[in-house]
């Protein structure tokens, strides 16, 4: 059951929620951008974003949310792991909590991923760049060219 569409819509949800209520001094950072012609403006949530560094090896997440706005809650997760030098996998989820089913999944195959930025010191992790390609979803299975940029802090894990 923990894998199905409805599970995850109210995770998602559940989780924008709770990331969009952190405070201004909370924030870990922003991501803009688009999916087809719907802009996005999200903040990046500081207790749901996090990163594993082990040598070279890296395994991201970071989740952004929207509150408000004509779309309605929005949540956005950024996922990409594997060495930095090529990283070996790269997932957006955009889920649009006001229409459910109404879900948008890229992955590597349809993802471009480029790094600006990624520094680690005292257990906090700075990253920075851009998201480009196509994802699929939403009622009728579309597919919609998908740009995000972001910029993030987030706390390094063991």
């Amino acid at each position: 059951m923990r894998n199905t569409p409805r599970f995850m819509d109210a995770l998602c949800l559940a989780l924008g929620l709770l990331a969009g209520s952190a405070s201004a001094q909370d924030q870990a950072g922003f991501v803009t951008g688009s999916l087809g012609d719907t802009p996005l403006e999200l903040t990046v949530s500081p207790d749901f974003s996090d990163a594993t560094i082990v040598g070279t090896y890296v395994d991201t997440s970071l989740l952004a949310t929207q509150v408000d706005g004509a779309e309605g809650p929005i949540t956005l997760i950024l996922t990409f792991n594997g060495d930095l030098s090529d990283l070996a996998e790269v997932t957006v989820e955009i889920t649009f909590a006001r229409e459910m089913g109404r879900n948008w999944l890229g992955d590597k195959s349809g993802l471009s991923l480029k790094l600006d930025k990624f520094d680690a010191a005292d257990g906090v992790i700075a990253v920075a760049g851009t998201v480009t390609g196509e994802v699929t979803g939403g009622p009728d299975q579309e597919t919609l060219p998908v740009t995000v940029s972001f910029n993030a802090r987030m706390k390094e894990t063991d």
